[in-house]
């Protein structure tokens, strides 16, 4: 079972990292942000969990073992801050490679726009526009994109800090785990009523992460992915709870835009969308996370069953970090193609397009895997023994 469990959560960090990058290259392929946005909400409805999932394996993960605090945080920071490092080092040289080549820029006004655009990087939309802090176009706003989407990892590496601190406590019993959590979604409720317009969405979402990740190290006690799943009953009693948990989801997430015009994605708390709402995001994101993944490994449970498609969905699972960090590069060329070189698609057309591009990117990373492998091979170099699937 053990074996099943961990391929279904490659297989399942598989379908979600290529919803986020087919989610983000999409949107690049309308000339009109209006159709861009609207066609995003509706689509990201049926898998608002995208996002919260990731957190919610990674406490799922973890198991206390004998490392100190101070050890586990040296190992996060060791896989969180290096990637995220070599990730903003390697982005900002191609994009800025590709605004000298494509808008044929003067390297200096280069230079300048790259520090405008990494200072604006660091503040939030709101707080930029208060002081009118100037935001760059072309293809360096891509460095901008790029640099937003290494808040998964920062927002990762900041929660752990706490998450370690309060796991083992939490753990312990019912009554103090449910009194920590109600109590991070009351913060993230009170940060998103009285201070939203000055903080970085992402600091609304912290609470909100922490208390996903917490959630999964107290189920994992439970076995809440890992029940039986072999004769006709169980596998009936599976399939029902995990369609009723997608249910709720795309209800909540649907509701909400139609009613409001709200977009409610994972754990991206704090009412960033719409006043009505504002707070109460955090609860119903929470509950994405739990009901999502379950409803996602559900369904991986079978996926990994298929030969060749549980296979192909787990290499991009255990590939998902490195797709992640650089598929800004991937949004850049999409954005060249379709806006440099004047070429606007309808709905249908851009859709088709954008999984073209993607099968080619993800073909180039297998490929680069594929030849990383042999000359490990050729070398003799023996591999080590993949290790368990821990606070990944």
């Amino acid at each position: 079972m053990a074996k099943r469990r961990l391929g279904a959560q490659d297989a399942a960090k598989g379908i979600l990292i290529i919803g986020v990058v087919f989610f983000h290259a999409f949107m690049m392929t309308f000339a009109s942000p209006e159709e861009s946005v609207s066609s995003f909400n509706i689509l990201v409805a049926l898998f608002p969990y995208l996002l919260s999932v990731f957190f919610f394996y990674s406490g799922y993960n973890y198991t206390s073992k004998d490392r100190t605090y101070k050890q586990n945080i040296l190992r996060r920071a060791k896989q969180l801050l290096i990637p995220m490092a070599i990730s903003f080092v390697a982005s900002t040289v191609l994009i800025s490679a590709m605004e000298l080549a494509f808008d044929h820029s003067d390297v200096p006004g280069t230079f300048l726009n790259i520090g405008n655009t990494m200072v604006y990087a660091l503040l939030s939309d709101p707080l930029a526009l208060m002081i009118r802090f100037p935001q760059q176009g072309g293809l360096v706003f891509m460095l901008y994109v790029a640099l937003c989407m290494l808040w998964f990892l920062l927002a990762l590496f900041v929660c752990s800090l706490f998450f370690y601190a309060l796991a083992n406590h939490t753990n312990r019993s019912f009554p103090v785990f449910a009194s920590v959590i109600v109590a991070l979604l009351l913060i993230s409720f009170c940060l998103a009523q009285f201070v939203s317009p000055y903080l970085p969405y992402s600091l609304q979402a912290y609470p909100v992460i922490l208390a996903l990740m917490l959630t999964g190290a107290y189920l994992r006690k439970h076995r809440f992915l890992e029940r039986p799943m072999e004769s006709k009953k169980e596998i009936t009693f599976h399939i029902v709870n995990a369609l009723i948990a997608e249910g709720l989801v795309v209800g909540v997430s649907l509701f909400c835009y139609f009613q409001y015009g709200a977009t409610l994605v994972g754990a991206l708390a704090g009412g960033q969308f719409d006043p009505v709402i504002r707070g109460f995001d955090a609860f119903a994101s929470f509950g994405y996370g739990v009901l999502g993944t379950f409803f996602l490994h559900t369904l991986c449970r079978f996926l990994v069953r298929i030969p060749y498609a549980g296979k192909a969905m787990q290499w991009v699972g255990l590939h998902s970090a490195i797709i992640y960090l650089f598929h800004p590069v991937l949004l850049d060329f999409v954005s060249i193609v379709f806006f440099q070189k004047r070429v606007l698609w309808g709905q249908a057309q851009a859709f088709v397009y954008v999984a073209i591009v993607m099968a080619l990117f993800v073909g180039i990373c297998l490929l680069i895997d594929f030849i990383t492998k042999k000359r490990k091979q050729k070398r003799g170099v023996e591999e080590p023994a993949p290790a368990p699937n821990e606070d990944a």
